[in-house]
């Protein structure tokens, strides 16, 4: 079947101009593989659906202040960050409503990921590490930054590649850890 809008930007702008086929011909591009993505990740047929289905209310709700340049990256991105979301409330259930037996190690991976990122991004330079949070913690776009803090989009661009980078250094041996761990088969 031949969808009526083939090419993604000229998709993005038709949801972004509250166009419904648009909307439509997105998700029944990417509803199976983003569900078959998030399943792989929960274990969990009713979670996955219920990921990708919050993720495409949020695009519809979202789709004239979404500004997306790779619509499959985003959506796959998204995906990744509610399923991270979903251990992570459910890591703050009362005790005595979870099974242990049948709960993943998720919610520890992510408690230590957590704490080592935060530990590694205490260790930039403080206007990389402003920037950083602004982009990857509280959701602003370059172009959002950049008017912020009153710099050129490419300035905050330089930051958040350089974050990234130092990032990935100062990573390394918990992303190699928990590596070997998943190898391990224990998760």
């Amino acid at each position: 079947m031949q969808l009526p809008f083939p090419d993604e930007p000229q998709l993005l702008d038709r949801l972004g101009s509250d166009d419904p086929q648009a909307f439509e011909a997105i998700y029944k591009r990417y509803w199976k593989r983003l569900y078959d993505f998030a399943y792989t990740k929960t274990h969990d047929a009713d979670t996955a659906a219920e990921v990708v289905q919050e993720l495409f209310v949020a695009l519809w709700e979202r789709r004239r202040s979404l500004q997306i340049s790779h619509l499959q990256s985003y959506l796959f991105t998204s995906v990744r960050n509610r399923v991270i979301d979903h251990f992570k409330d459910k890591a703050f259930t009362p005790l005595d409503s979870v099974d242990p037996l049948s709960e993943p190690d998720y919610p520890l991976f992510l408690d230590e990921l957590e704490q080592a990122m935060q530990q590694a991004v205490e260790q930039l330079p403080e206007k990389t590490r402003k920037i950083f949070v602004l982009s990857r913690f509280e959701g602003n776009t370059v172009k959002q930054i950049a008017s912020l803090l009153a710099m050129p989009e490419r300035t905050v661009e330089y930051h958040i590649t350089q974050a990234m980078r130092t990032l990935k250094t100062l990573l390394k041996d918990f992303i190699v850890l928990m590596l070997a761990f998943l190898a391990s088969g224990k998760f």
